[in-house]
């Protein structure tokens, strides 16, 4: 095989590789069922190419290679798109969820009313027994 073809075959793989892994994630769920029959395909392309490839056709082996590699990494790529989305404010606080939870209290917090209010609470309230 020419050193050309060889070249252009590990451009692709390397760029495909990187864009499934590194580009954004697609905007939107592809199915699983999508996703999973491109798996299926692309592990049979790699059946073929093995048999293909011991089998002395060199051409068949690697187009069989090539094309594997590529369902792979498209099925990779799609499967980000379940991925869970950042915060939205983009602040960085890490924590669990989507950034959609309640808004934390102003600075400017009454601390007296609060003692107040949880020492009323204390006494308040029904007591049961353990």
């Amino acid at each position: 095989m020419a050193t050309a073809v060889k070249l252009s075959l590990a451009t692709l793989l390397i760029g495909s590789l990187l864009l499934a892994y590194l580009a954004p994630p697609p905007s939107r769920q592809v199915d699983l069922r999508v996703r999973g029959g491109m798996l299926a395909i692309g592990l049979a392309c790699y059946v073929i190419a093995a048999i293909a490839l011991t089998a002395g056709s060199m051409l068949a082996g690697v187009l069989a290679l090539a094309v594997a590699s590529e369902l792979i990494c498209a099925a990779g790529w799609l499967g980000r798109g379940d991925s869970p989305g950042t915060d939205e404010d983009d602040s960085g606080g890490g924590g669990g969820g989507g950034g959609r939870g309640p808004k934390p209290p102003p600075l400017d917090w009454d601390w007296d009313s609060f003692e107040q209010a949880f020492r009323r609470y204390a006494r308040d309230r029904d007591r049961q027994p353990i």
